[in-house]
């Protein structure tokens, strides 16, 4: 870098006035915050330093490129108004994680997944949040991945909403290769409003939803529905 430019940059740093003893209280508190970014009330709470004094502060601390605003979950119809140092990322309680979009849910990204989740499933009969999980990453729908746990709570609001109903695996039929007792998910049965309560109902009605050995039960394991001894009495009553 050029010598004179390093100069200048040295000379007009040096020229700045220092911060007043409230702004480096206030960039203090702020930069403690670290990702989770603090907003002015608090500052106020904390500090007992009035509100003028605050915004007067924040404006310099912004000009100096010390801290930064940023939109935190929208809430009661306005974004709230957060404040953290310069160079943190929020964290996903502020920015609501990747269903939000400058403090408001991304309806179009949350719905294209939706969608996308119902294509999977339409074409796999059932499946489960694994197969769901590396299906939506591949398709790369998102600029990042898309964390199982984020993706586990949009499969619950389609739940929820009747848009999937979740079911339990038997390890046969269209179950075949899912551990039996696993968590699968696949679409409402036209015309007849399964609901959720009803499927698991079912499955509690048979001897595997009391197994202490089902997650050690796979259809070609030494433990199998097929040399299952209460499972074929099961279907004998059944039958």
């Amino acid at each position: 870098m050029n010598r004179a430019v390093v100069a200048a940059g040295k000379r007009k740093r040096a020229s700045e006035p220092p911060l007043t003893r409230d702004e480096q209280q206030i960039l203090d508190l702020i930069l403690s915050k670290e990702g989770s970014g603090i907003q002015p009330r608090e500052i106020k709470y904390q500090l007992k330093i009035p509100d003028p004094v605050i915004t007067k502060a924040n404006k310099t601390l912004l000009a100096k490129n010390l801290i930064k605003e940023v939109k935190g979950i929208q809430r009661g119809g306005a974004a709230r108004k957060i404040f953290m140092g310069f160079n943190f990322t929020p964290s996903d309680v502020v920015s609501g994680g990747i269903w939000y979009e400058d403090g408001k849910i991304d309806t179009e990204f949350v719905n294209g997944l939706k969608m996308l989740c119902l294509s999977k499933v339409r074409k796999s009969k059932v499946t489960t949040l694994e197969g769901l999980y590396k299906f939506v990453n591949e398709a790369k729908v998102a600029k990042v991945e898309i964390p199982k746990p984020q993706l586990d709570e949009l499969l619950t609001s389609m739940v929820l909403e009747k848009e999937l109903v979740e079911v339990k695996s038997t390890g046969m039929g269209a179950f075949c290769g899912i551990r039996i007792g696993e968590t699968c998910y696949k679409l409402p049965t036209a015309g007849r409003g399964v609901a959720k309560g009803s499927i698991t109902g079912a499955f509690a009605s048979i001897p595997c939803g009391a197994c202490p050995r089902i997650d050690l039960c796979t259809p070609d394991g030494v433990i199998s529905p097929s040399t299952c001894v209460y499972f074929n009495q099961w279907l004998d009553i059944k039958l």
